[in-house]
């Protein structure tokens, strides 16, 4: 089984990411504004997610 546990994970399981955020010209070697975006925009989506199970699970009471 897979573990779920992102620390767990070796590197080359998040090539795909590390590729789409890597930046040339940053010193950090990603591009902060971008990745900030992509975390902002997730997190908006699973608020979105755990408000409609809010909903459905108090209408169900």
């Amino acid at each position: 089984m897979e573990s779920s546990n992102p620390l767990k994970k070796p590197k080359s399981d998040y090539q795909e990411t590390i590729d789409v955020i890597q930046s040339n010209t940053s010193g950090v070697g990603i591009d902060p504004q971008y990745t900030h975006a992509i975390i902002i925009e997730f997190l908006k989506q699973i608020s979105g997610r755990l408000d409609r199970l809010e909903k459905i699970v108090n209408e169900k009471r």
